[in-house]
């Protein structure tokens, strides 16, 4: 199954996936597969590196490994097996990677190649393994106006996750936590927090 969760910053898209994942990985054993946490971030600040702390205190006790890797997945051997269930976080920090990573001062981005290489690699790890639950912030529908750059990141961003959403099974769009589904049937895939 492969399922996109898009949703605003503090959405609670993350959490939502680690419950999806969990319960599409049955209880973890070696006959069901790992759960692999597929880490994208590539922090560049302390604000950065608070959220990747926050989000392993977040998964601590819930059984995922975790792989980290943000750019380059259309071209790299992937880390993990065929049975896996893989929570990938997030499409935003992969193509910001892609976008951004690499070009020094004063360079113009490739924005059709970042496009490229992170549709290219959402798609080959998704197919690659038994589920594949990711996550994308939600950045590219309010009305506001910003510089060219953050423009192109907007527009990169956007047309990812809607080349993305053709792919995947189930699209959900995540608000406090809950999910509305946006594409496919979202049927019980975990048990509601008490």
């Amino acid at each position: 199954m492969i399922i996109l969760i898009i949703g605003g910053s503090k959405s609670g898209k993350s959490h939502l996936a680690q419950r999806i994942t969990k319960a599409l990985a049955g209880d973890g054993s070696p006959v069901c597969g790992p759960m692999i946490y597929w880490a994208t971030m590539e922090p560049t600040d302390g604000e950065d590196r608070a959220r990747i702390e926050k989000h392993i205190a977040d998964r601590a006790g819930w059984g995922f490994e975790t792989v980290e890797r943000g750019r380059d997945i259309a071209r790299l051997p992937i880390p993990c097996s065929r049975e896996a269930s893989v929570l990938f976080d997030s499409v935003t920090a992969l193509v910001t990677n892609e976008l951004f990573g690499g070009i020094g001062a004063g360079t113009e981005p490739d924005a059709e190649d970042a496009k490229r290489r992170s549709l290219e690699g959402l798609i080959r790890l998704s197919e690659s393994v038994r589920h594949f639950v990711c996550v994308a912030d939600d950045v590219f529908r309010d009305g506001f106006s910003f510089d060219g750059m953050t423009e192109t990141w907007r527009r990169a961003l956007a047309e990812v996750v809607r080349g993305f959403a053709e792919h995947a099974d189930t699209v959900l769009e995540a608000s406090c936590g809950l999910a509305k589904v946006r594409k496919g049937v979202m049927t019980p895939l975990y048990e509601e927090e008490k």
